[in-house]
Order: structure tokens, then sequence, then C-alpha cells
């Protein structure tokens, strides 16, 4: 398979994060059943030597239990942020970036732009196209998008065939220009496992400027009518 590499890197961070979050539970655990016994006299409390012996074995594994529960963190957050198939954000947290990006546009008076992606309905000429080849086809749309945008800019996998670009400082002209550049660049031949397909790809620009784009429910709404229209109108369109 052509993602087993990245599906082996998963199976790795996970064991990663199962042993950094037992390294963590065991130190709890050990907190838990050594709780440290006090003596209360003449108004201040005294510790024995046997107590204090547990205070200072709980010291020395606090740091490297606190270390690993920060690197079990680290690599749920980054399984939550990245889609395996076209390392892109994931839908979660594109939306979650878009968001906050619409609350930072309102405060500061800024603006960004939106690029709404979806792969066409592929010219198969009857060929069957397998899970497999699907990720390639996706992982190479992924890979055109990712070429042509900005290391300012933020890209995403919304869906199967959906992908979601954010441009901040960046008006709709200027979005859809890029676009079509992207969209110019996918339009073209794959070899596949039995045979070559042509695959296309439409889209809508969705500007932060627009009065319906007022939160995110709105902003999600604008995008799926530009989709459609996209879709009205054939493949390989942007809608502006």
């Amino acid at each position: 398979m052509r993602d087993a590499p990245g599906i082996l890197q998963d199976i790795r961070t996970i064991r990663d994060i199962e042993a950094s979050l037992e390294e963590a539970e065991a130190f709890i655990s050990r907190v838990k059943t050594n709780k440290v016994r006090l003596t209360l006299s003449n108004g201040a409390y005294s510790v024995s030597r046997e107590e204090m012996a547990k205070i200072a074995d709980l010291i020395t594994t606090l740091e490297r239990s606190g270390k690993a529960l920060e690197t079990a963190v680290h690599y749920l957050r980054d399984l939550m942020a990245y889609d395996e198939v076209t390392q892109m954000f994931s839908r979660r947290y594109i939306f979650h970036l878009v968001e906050k990006e619409l609350y930072r546009a309102k405060r500061y008076d800024t603006h960004f732009s939106v690029i709404a992606f979806e792969m066409d309905p592929i010219k198969d000429g009857g060929i069957h196209i397998g899970m497999e080849d699907m990720n390639l086809l996706v992982g190479e749309a992924a890979r055109t998008i990712r070429k042509f945008i900005r290391d300012s800019d933020s890209p995403g996998r919304t869906s199967e065939r959906t992908f979601m670009a954010l441009l901040p400082e960046t008006d709709a002209k200027g979005a859809l220009i890029l676009a079509e550049r992207i969209r110019k660049s996918v339009d073209r031949n794959y070899d596949l496992s039995n045979g070559k397909v042509n695959m296309t790809m439409s889209g809508g620009i969705i500007e932060s400027r627009d009065p319906a784009v007022a939160d995110m429910a709105g902003l999600l709404y604008v995008m799926d009518q530009k989709l459609s229209e996209a879709r009205a109108k054939g493949p390989n369109c942007i809608v502006k």
C-alpha cells in the first residue's frame, strides 16, 4: 500500500502516546498509594523520616512524569489536527482555524478569503476506483494545493473529496487567481492501478466581507451554496 508508511507512523505515534500516558498514570497511582502523613504537635506539623522519603521519591519522579504527559498531549494534538492521507489539517481543525480568523477579522477589522475545492466526478471510462487509488488522487490534489499556497495560508481536508484553504489578508480577487492556478494544475490524467483517469476540481470563493458571513454557520452556508452553484455549472468551474 502506498500509504503504509503513514499508517505505520500513526501506529508508532499511538504506541508512544500509550507509553507516555502509562508513565503519567503510574505517577498518579503512586501519589494515591504513598500518601504522606503529617503529625500535628503544639500547633505545628512535623514529618517523619519515613514520610520524607516518600516525598523525595515523588519529587524525583514528578518531572519525568510531567514530561511524559506533555509528550502525550503533543502527540494527541497532532493526531487531532492532521489528516493522514493529505497531511493537511483535519476537518475539525481547519474549521477551528477559520472560526478564529473570523473573530480576528471582526476585532481588528481585517479580512480573509476561503477557497472551497471539490474533486469533480472523475471521468473514469468505466474504471473501478478502489480506496487505494482514491487516496492517491486525493493525495495528488492535496499536494497541488500545498504547492501553490503561501506559508501563511492554512489548507485542510473537509470531507472525502473536498478541501478548504484559509487565506488571511486576501480578497476574493486574489483568492480566485490562486484557485484557478490550482484548478488548472489538477486537471490532467493520472495513472492508477488499472488504468488512466482524468480528474478535475471545482470550487467557490468565500470572502469574510460578505454580509452573509457573520459567523461560522454563515460561512459554511455560503460555502455549500458556492459549491452547489459550481456543480450546477459543470466541472472545472470556480464560483466567486
